[in-house]
């Protein structure tokens, strides 16, 4: 039986315009960088867990150092990633609905899940899709 896993700390998004998509989750977010390097963005989250983005050119090659070896990672090309961020309520929910309307990003679908949950997609600048979700669409979540 292996060791118990925590929580997810780290979810990457890999993009050929970091500026752009990093200007997205600044403005539509409203995310607030704790980094901002020529290669990576990255956004402190609750619950101790970071959005990180990435220039896909800067991740094709190991980094090696005297720390020892970050393994390349990414993908050469494509889009298509995914990102959920909870919300507390229905309520929030359609506050969230109301803000993308207002910064004119288009709703990609909604969902109103079997265990009571909803979600609401839409897609970054570069096609990433989003979700903003409540409660009660996992089991365990």
């Amino acid at each position: 039986m292996p060791p118990k896993l925590g929580h997810i700390v780290e979810t990457v998004l890999y993009t050929s315009d970091l500026g752009k998509l990093a200007a997205w989750y600044k403005d539509v977010l409203g995310l607030v960088p704790f980094i901002e390097l020529p290669a990576v963005v990255g956004f402190s989250l609750p619950n101790d867990t970071i959005l990180l983005l990435f220039d896909r050119a800067t991740t094709t090659n190991d980094k090696v150092s005297e720390a020892g070896v970050i393994p390349k990672h990414g993908a050469d090309t494509g889009l298509g990633q995914h990102i959920a961020f909870a919300c507390a309520d229905a309520n929030e929910l359609g506050e969230w609905e109301r803000h993308f309307q207002e910064k004119g990003v288009e709703i990609a679908g909604r969902m109103q899940w079997e265990k009571g949950g909803k979600s609401v997609y839409v897609r970054d600048c570069e096609g990433h899709l989003v979700e903003i979700m409540t409660r009660g669409v996992w089991v365990v979540y």
